[in-house]
């Protein structure tokens, strides 16, 4: 074989296997379980056998799946568009894959393709142990929200404490630790109009709190407030992502659970810890939701406050 055939013949082969390739991945739709009420199954194909759907599950394009009375699941496809599935209603998922052809992307795709890596993620670390999560201490006195980042100038400070203290001294520091103000208050938490002209965008503060029955001392949190160009990106971003999750149908569930995701993508805890934890009320018995809020607690240092944070 000449050189030139061989680099045609070589060429031809790479081809095929490209093309090989691009089909299989064509066929590999998936649709993960964004959240189910009531009796929802599966069953590959026309076999009969249905098994019960759950949240996280991966289902594939050659499955069907049912629906009983007062029943629905929310599925994403694909990692890019959400579908529902009523009560009452036998669907083969393939139909989902010809309704979507031709369709673009839709601008929630990329935070629907992070849902997908943060539920993943959550399934895997479910085994793993939280040790280094957990600091070990029996009486938690700590300072929680706000960290890292938040687009509000008048940020709700929030700290935890096991103790039945009545008597807190709260203060504010600027990004050099110089004193910005020095509060007494009664409570665990709280907003002060005093501090909406001492916090600015774009700038970094720090806080911690004393505790009056034995002078104990908080660990120092650090937050940044984003810049107001910022903080408008974020806000559009919202309203488009909310009026699209609309568009898809989305329950009560899946719009918190997606709007808690985003939050985490941009670094805003505070606000995804919120999303979590309405996403949990809304449906307690789901562990992968339960599993997503351990996650953003173990990234925060805030594992050993979980039972604390969601009493309130």
């Amino acid at each position: 074989m000449t050189t030139r055939n061989r680099g045609a013949a070589l060429r031809g082969a790479t081809l095929f296997v490209l093309l090989i390739t691009a089909s299989g991945l064509q066929a590999q739709d998936s649709f993960m379980v964004m959240s189910v009420k009531g009796k929802v199954e599966s069953s590959k194909g026309n076999s009969g056998k249905w098994k019960k759907v759950n949240v996280g599950q991966i289902l594939g394009a050659k499955d069907v799946v049912k629906t009983s009375f007062a029943s629905y699941a929310k599925l994403m496809m694909n990692q890019q568009r959400l579908v529902s599935i009523d009560e009452n209603t036998a669907k083969p998922l393939s139909e989902f894959v010809a309704e979507n052809s031709g369709k673009s992307q839709s601008a929630t795709g990329k935070i629907l393709q992070y849902a997908t890596q943060q539920m993943e993620r959550a399934k895997k670390s479910r085994t793993q142990s939280v040790f280094g999560a957990v600091r070990g201490q029996y009486d938690v006195f700590s300072a929680v929200f706000p960290k890292y980042q938040v687009m509000t100038t008048h940020p709700a400070f929030e700290w935890v404490d096991t103790d039945t203290s009545k008597q807190y001294e709260f203060m504010l520091l600027d990004s050099d630790f110089n004193m910005l103000d020095r509060v007494q208050t009664p409570h665990c938490s709280f907003t002060y109009d005093s501090l909406r002209n001492k916090i600015e965008n774009g700038r970094t503060y720090h806080w911690r709190v004393t505790r009056g029955v034995d002078g104990l001392e908080s660990d120092v949190q650090t937050f940044q407030v984003l810049a107001k160009d910022t903080v408008e990106n974020v806000q559009w971003e919202l309203e488009n992502l909310d009026h699209e999750l609309s568009t898809m149908n989305a329950d009560e569930v899946t719009k918190h659970l997606i709007r808690a995701i985003y939050f985490e993508k941009r670094s805003l805890f505070a606000d995804a810890f919120r999303e979590y934890k309405a996403t949990i009320a809304l449906a307690p018995d789901v562990s992968e939701y339960q599993d997503l809020m351990d996650n953003l607690l173990m990234n925060l240092r805030l594992y050993n406050e979980k039972e604390y944070l969601l009493r309130k």
